[in-house]
């Protein structure tokens, strides 16, 4: 439990921390920046787990659309 705990606050974090600074970069707020962090997010948990190249940029398109999904709901509410 501890392990998935420790892998699942790193992904939190390194999504956080890439969506933060695509915004530092910019100095604005909007969907594109989750997209982008999810997406770099995606790609670099699946390179570090397997060596697949076609998952890593499956991995990488899913980590942008959840992402981007998640900053339209807060949007909503």
């Amino acid at each position: 439990m501890c392990k998935e705990d420790a892998y699942w606050g790193t992904v939190a974090g390194l999504y956080v921390g890439l969506e933060y600074g695509v915004e530092r970069l910019r100095g604005t707020r909007d969907w594109k920046y989750a997209m982008v962090g999810g997406a770099l997010t995606g790609a670099l948990v699946s390179a570090v787990g397997n060596n697949n190249r076609d998952k890593i940029v499956l991995d990488a398109i899913t980590g942008g659309a959840v992402a981007t999904a998640a900053e339209f709901i807060s949007y909503l509410t």
